[in-house]
């Protein structure tokens, strides 16, 4: 009879240590899938803003979306809201209408997603108070995005500011004018 005890508890361990190995194991499926869909929504933005389909962001962005630089003009180192945001987008793409923008390296964890990328265009608009320069430039961005139930709540973004201005030929900036 003790032995017959003893089989039953060692049978219900055994039972539970194999739900709580299932149960862990989903969980990690679960993360890994969100930080692959995460991951997806990042590409997809790529190939569909190369395309030209600003619409993209209307499906991904979160309604209350902030995007921080702080290599812009004050007035757009925090960017908030889709309808700013897509403005934004679009001024830059007036500016730089031969924008492409490679991923090279993407890493994923949770609801975050960081990559880098390699920037390429040349400015034939006006970028803010910049006048068209006709240069061409080659930069690296480093972003991060937030996912918020599925969609991309807050971005941040960084770039060496200073060399895409140098290859537009604005830095080192003029002079200023001589003094009579």
């Amino acid at each position: 009879m003790k032995m017959r005890n003893i089989y039953r508890v060692a049978v219900a361990v055994l039972a539970l240590l194999w739900i709580a190995v299932l149960i862990g194991c989903c969980g990690e499926c679960t993360v890994d899938t969100r930080e692959e869909d995460n991951k997806a929504t990042v590409r997809k933005i790529h190939e569909e803003v190369s395309k030209g389909n600003m619409a993209i962001f209307d499906e991904v962005l979160a309604p209350n979306y902030v995007r921080h630089c702080q290599a812009m003009p004050p007035e757009f180192q925090e960017l908030e809201g889709t309808e700013v945001f897509l403005a934004f987008i679009e001024d830059w793409l007036k500016a730089v209408p031969d924008n492409k923008d490679v991923i090279e390296l993407m890493i994923a964890e949770g609801d975050m997603v960081a990559y880098i990328t390699t920037m390429t265009g040349t400015q034939t608009g006006p970028l803010d108070a910049l006048p068209a320069s006709g240069k061409s430039f080659s930069l690296t961005n480093i972003i991060i995005h937030r996912f918020e139930n599925g969609k991309i709540a807050e971005t941040w973004v960084s770039w060496d500011n200073v060399s895409m201005l140098t290859q537009l030929g604005f830095f080192p900036p003029p002079p200023p004018p001589e003094k009579p």
